[in-house]
């Protein structure tokens, strides 16, 4: 029984995390592709008149603060490179008295 118990415990752990998952894009989509599947979930960063950047969450944390980014380059309408960030954690200082 605990066979079944911890099979199904997997499963709803894969289950859950994939259904989190960020969309992944092939190099080449269009910005309007990328934009109609995003329906905002992602902020424009960068915009001249052939380049723009995007940002979207990658994952969070318990308090829903950002802990990395994926960006989108596009050059003329057309994704040219993604990034996955790291947010930097802050250093903590311990002060003595």
């Amino acid at each position: 029984m605990s066979v079944l118990k911890n099979s199904f415990l997997a499963l709803f752990i894969l289950l859950t995390l994939s259904g989190c998952s960020t969309t992944h894009y092939a190099i080449g989509t269009s910005e309007s592709d990328f934009k109609k599947s995003e329906k905002r979930n992602y902020q424009l960063v960068e915009e001249t008149s052939q380049h723009a950047v995007y940002r979207q969450i990658a994952a969070a944390d318990a308090q829903l603060k950002p802990l990395s980014y994926y960006y989108y380059y596009f050059n003329n309408g057309i994704l040219v490179r993604t990034q996955l960030v790291e947010v930097p954690k802050q250093d903590v200082v311990l002060l003595s008295k």
